[in-house]
């Protein structure tokens, strides 16, 4: 398939459990160790020195952890991408980028350029476009609306600017 062509996505939407739950997905497989290492060091620190060790893994673990997970919910999952992602919207993709028509009438258009495209993931619900800026910012597509043609005109579209 050559590069070129429109095509238009009609009314997708991710929902916003989905969202976050692929959003977390990507930040615990990069970050585990770091989660992991205070409760591990602390259970050995138990084992040798003192049990009271086991308070401070449980204190690490219920409330050092659930403000990461909060903070990770309020810097990603309320940024302009995560909105756009969760909206009702038309998606039309052609060589400038990939143009958002959203169907709420207070919403403007958003085009985002192929140069602010990083990467694309494929998951079994959605397809993730990981764009540039902050680590962890993407636009997510419902898979159910994708056909093969338009993840291989993204990813030569992708793979022409990089």
């Amino acid at each position: 398939m050559e590069v070129g062509g429109d095509f238009t996505i009609d009314n997708c939407s991710v929902s916003s459990s989905a969202y976050m739950r692929h959003l977390c997905a990507m930040f615990l497989a990069d970050n585990w160790l770091w989660l992991v290492a205070p409760v591990a060091l602390c259970a050995l620190l138990a084992i040798w020195i003192d049990v009271r060790f086991v308070i401070v893994a449980m204190m690490v673990l219920f409330i050092a952890l659930p403000m990461v997970l909060a903070m990770l919910y309020f810097y990603y999952g309320l940024s302009p991408e995560a909105r756009w992602s969760i909206m009702e919207k038309t998606a039309t993709i052609d060589g400038k980028g990939i143009s958002l028509n959203f169907s709420d009438e207070r919403m403007k258009t958003h085009v985002i350029g192929w140069n602010d495209v990083r990467n694309i993931i494929e998951k079994d619900d959605v397809l993730m476009l990981m764009l540039n800026g902050k680590r962890y910012t993407c636009l997510m597509l419902p898979a159910s609306v994708i056909n093969p043609d338009i993840t291989q005109a993204l990813r030569q579209f992708t793979a022409k600017v990089h």
